[in-house]
């Protein structure tokens, strides 16, 4: 009766260990996985930058301020620059990649970046390429063109 148990607890002692080992391999997988499934934060590039803070301080200075007031004040003003003829077939849009999109000299994602168009920015979409992949933009602010990805644009009516 002692080799029987004595046997047992040798059983229970191998299971209780190999239990162990797979319970801790299952929950370093969990910690693991858990930690490399977020994504990193985006880069943001010093062409970004430029065109960001230009842009920021741009809309919030005050001369510009003051020439919206006085243009409005007088009759027979000349209309904003945001409400300038557009080309035919153009029409404007607002960004909708929540991340913002890369401006490129071609539409090819080898070509070079020429700045960048923050979310919820408004463009003037000038063309698009024949299989609709790319558009060809100018920002509305800067009067900066160059190309985005397709489909990442909402038509603004107005």
């Amino acid at each position: 009766m002692n080799k029987f148990s004595l046997a047992l607890q040798f059983m229970l002692g191998v299971m209780m260990a190999l239990a162990f080992l797979a319970g801790g391999g299952i929950a370093a997988a969990i910690y693991l996985a858990a930690k490399h499934s977020s994504q990193p934060e985006r880069p943001v590039f010093e062409e970004e930058r430029a065109t960001t803070k230009a842009a920021s301080s741009a809309k919030n200075s005050p001369k510009q301020l003051k020439s919206v007031a006085a243009n409005s004040i007088q009759p027979g003003a000349k209309p904003a620059p945001s409400a300038k003829q557009l080309p035919p077939g153009a029409y404007r849009a607002r960004v909708i990649w929540q991340e913002g999109l890369l401006l490129r000299e071609s539409p090819n994602f080898e070509s070079a970046s020429v700045g960048g168009v923050e979310y919820n920015e408004s463009v003037v979409v000038l063309e698009e390429n024949a299989d609709k992949e790319w558009q060809r933009v100018r920002l509305e602010d800067g009067g900066q063109e160059g190309w985005i990805k397709g489909g990442n644009t909402e038509r603004i009516t107005q």
